[in-house]
């Protein structure tokens, strides 16, 4: 397929569900209205930018701590560790959401107001609570970013720093300058999550772009304006890109590296510090969601709790799971496509550079509303070709169940998740074997198949993964555009946040976590470390 067209491709799955809303926004006649609200705005803008600061305040430095002392120090149950971050992939954020939900209003005593006056738990209601959840939803996230970048090492420039300084002048030299960059591509990535995601500032009262969007979108006002402060977002958000992408240096020649060789103390605090780490983000949480669940608080209580929800919502996250899998395979595919044809052009580079940004950038809800937008006129259309007699979209896009909604809503927001993973396997690429492939008479599809699939298999396969992972996980988007009966597993577990049994809610959170410790057990063993 050509430039062109793969151009015109990618508009029409991703470009136009977050383009509609900026068109309906300015068709409205009182679209300049959301502008001159400058002082509910100024506080939407307070605590959207508040929540993903503080959020990768909370994540960043944790996890880039966590992966390099899990990469380049030896610690004991090294492979537990590294397990349960990769579980915390797979965590949906209305998981982490319920879990310290219960760890927050019932585990803490309630603030102690003035005598007379009514006592009132105010620690899981608010700003910092919820910055803090995020935060700690982001720390395997930020530990596996660190962890990818630190997994690989220049060995003859650490070789050089260890005999000039010894092992902390190999710390200072090269392992800091790539903790640095994976400090700010952790803090990106958090914040933007914080920012355009809904399930935890729902549950704690916390009023942000994104979920006004969501609460008000059978309303006026949220999309307008959502869109009248997402537009310069989007601006910034390319102008850094661009920036970023002059700056980045052409990867060089790396090793799997070994471990530093640490005193016996700082092995021993390396232990105690990821053990810490991980108990804060995965063990508490756990803890919070078994005690919840026990409901009369004996063990054969939780055990009915959860074959109760196994036997009522098992099979849809297993079905969930498996359309999870294929938005992950597919969106991998069209991303390492798109990386592809971005290296050998500049022009579709730039073009591909702005669509992640904006991607990227779009509160969830907004993406939901765009694509519900776009689902309308696709079906306006078919029934002024079929005259309303024959409706496959409207079976599959509208009247349902069917998954598909949700999984296109998974892929707009994902796909620069899976560009990220695959550009720099495929700019690594040696130029010398493209040309080889070319002399031998190999055509574009043959330099494909020979060269560029096989050495970017192992990228596209962690981009799966966490295409995946996140697509399990969506909420924002995908509540928006559900069809009747197809909703996927963590909707119902978000649905029943608000209105079920907190032992039911519990329950169910438990078994999305076992099914995401299975799941980390089988990546781990398709990709080892």
């Amino acid at each position: 397929m050509s430039r062109v067209w793969f151009t015109f491709l990618l508009i029409a799955l991703f470009g136009v569900p977050v383009l509609l809303p900026v068109v309906s926004a300015v068709r409205s006649p009182d679209h300049a209205e959301a502008f001159a609200e400058a002082g509910r705005l100024r506080s939407l803008i307070a605590n959207t930018a508040a929540l993903a600061a503080l959020a990768a305040l909370v994540a960043v430095p944790l996890g880039t701590a966590l992966a390099f002392v899990l990469q380049r120090v030896p610690v004991r149950g090294a492979p537990i560790l590294r397990g349960a971050v990769l579980a915390g992939l797979f965590v949906p954020l209305p998981v982490t959401a319920v879990a310290w939900q219960v760890v927050l209003g019932y585990w803490l005593p309630p603030l102690q107001l003035e005598p007379g006056e009514v006592a009132w738990r105010a620690w899981n209601v608010g700003l910092l609570p919820a910055a803090f959840v995020h935060g700690m939803a982001g720390v395997p996230w930020a530990a596996w970013i660190a962890g990818e970048l630190l997994a690989r090492t220049d060995r003859g420039l650490e070789d050089d720093a260890a005999q000039t300084g010894g092992t902390w002048a190999v710390v200072r030299r090269v392992i800091v300058p790539r903790l640095m960059l994976a400090m700010t591509a952790a803090a990106g990535w958090v914040a933007v999550q914080a920012a355009t995601e809904i399930p935890v500032t729902d549950a704690m009262m916390v009023r942000t772009f994104a979920e006004e969007v969501y609460t008000a979108f059978v309303g006026a006002g949220g999309v307008k304006s959502a869109v009248a402060v997402t537009l310069p977002v989007w601006a910034v958000g390319v102008v850094a890109g661009v920036l970023a992408l002059r700056r980045a240096a052409p990867p060089g020649e790396t090793e799997p590296p070994s471990p530093l060789r640490v005193p016996r103390g700082a092995t021993v605090g390396g232990t105690v510090f990821a053990w810490a780490v991980v108990v804060l983000f995965a063990g508490l949480p756990l803890a919070a969601l078994v005690r919840q669940a026990c409901g009369n608080g004996s063990l054969p209580g939780l055990f009915a709790e959860v074959s109760k929800v196994a036997k009522s919502d098992g099979g849809t996250l297993l079905v969930s799971l498996l359309w999870a899998a294929i938005t992950g395979v597919v969106v991998a595919f069209v991303a390492r496509r798109a990386c592809w044809l971005a290296v050998r052009s500049a022009w579709f580079a730039r073009f591909l550079l702005v669509l992640c940004v904006v991607l990227a950038l779009t509160p969830g809800p907004v993406v939901g509303f765009g694509l519900k937008e776009a689902i309308n006129r696709l079906l306006d259309a078919e029934d002024m070709v079929f005259g309303g007699s024959f409706r496959p979209l409207a079976a599959v896009l509208y009247n349902g169940p069917s998954p598909v909604p949700v999984m296109w809503a998974a892929a707009v927001r994902l796909f620069p998740v899976a560009c990220a993973l695959l550009w720099p396997a495929v700019r690594a690429i040696p130029r010398e074997l493209i040309e080889a492939a070319a002399i031998d008479g190999h055509g574009p599809g043959g330099v494909w198949r020979l060269v560029v699939a096989p050495l970017t298999r192992g990228a596209a396969g962690k981009a799966a993964v966490a295409v995946a992972a996140l697509a399990l996980c969506e909420v924002s988007a995908g509540k928006l555009v559900a069809t009747p009966g197809g909703d996927t597993f963590v909707l119902r577990l978000f649905a029943q946040m608000h209105y079920g049994t907190e032992a039911t809610v519990a329950a169910l959170c438990l078994l999305q976590v076992g099914v995401s410790v299975g799941l980390a057990a089988v990546v781990k063993g398709m990709f080892g470390r």
